[in-house]
């Protein structure tokens, strides 16, 4: 991969960019590849709590396996549940843009391809004048845009590909994220569909509910399953 690697960012929080990139990356490992991520920035951490339930990046940590301090693969973690910006300013902490930058292209020296967990959405602001899309377009990775299937999937998901468009950030495609395990109403079927014709950008795939996730959740039947829902060449081949 010419880029070495995807930015995973969403069309909001709590969309099911975590889960993906587990998935992701373990699919990678599952056929060779030298996968690795980083969360760089989290929010919301108890850091005195060693849970993986407390932590995207423990979560992400525990899945693959990696032999990595956390702090190499979160170099910024953050104790207040709100934007890095907002939880810096409660916690009387100065963010360093460059120094986020410097960590994911350090830890980008060790894997192929490396996936970057963003956290929130596009414009969640990181300082002032720093926001997620800037992080982005610093890094240069391709994106991977995780989108729900929910009421307002087709505005939300638009605009967030406008503003990638705007920046000419790459984007490699969609993947969407099922979070309910009653299966889709008739109009969240579509949706897909009618976000590839409206943009012009590949849907990638759709990454299923899985129940009770957990770091044991990706079983290799799990696995089996995944893959054939996502389109797992199209990313091998960068």
């Amino acid at each position: 991969m010419a880029a070495n690697g995807y930015f995973i960012t969403a069309t909001d929080t709590g969309i099911g960019k975590t889960v993906v990139t587990a998935a992701l990356l373990t699919l990678f490992r599952q056929h060779g590849q030298n996968a690795g991520f980083i969360k760089p920035i989290e929010t919301g951490v108890d850091t005195h709590c060693s849970s993986a339930a407390n932590s995207d990046a423990k979560f992400l940590l525990e899945c693959s396996g990696l032999n990595e301090p956390l702090e190499a693969i979160c170099p910024l973690i953050l104790k207040t549940p709100a934007a890095p910006y907002q939880a810096a300013e409660v916690e009387n902490r100065e963010i360093v843009p460059a120094a986020i930058e410097d960590a994911c292209r350090e830890i980008a020296k060790r894997y192929h391809p490396l996936l970057v967990e963003g956290a929130g959405g596009l414009r969640v602001p990181i300082t002032p004048d720093y926001h997620m899309i800037d992080l982005i377009a610093a890094l240069g990775f391709p994106v991977i845009l995780v989108a729900g299937f929910q009421l307002g999937t087709l505005n939300h998901t638009l605009l967030s590909l406008d503003a990638l468009h705007a920046r000419n950030i790459p984007v490699k495609g969609v993947i969407f994220s099922d979070r309910k395990e009653d299966g889709l109403t008739d109009v969240e079927a579509l949706q897909p569909a009618l976000i590839s014709h409206l943009s012009k950008v590949p849907v990638l795939g759709r990454l299923p509910f899985i129940d009770d996730l957990s770091t044991d959740s990706f079983t290799p039947e799990v696995c089996a399953h995944l893959e054939q829902m996502i389109n797992l060449p199209a990313l091998l081949d960068g």
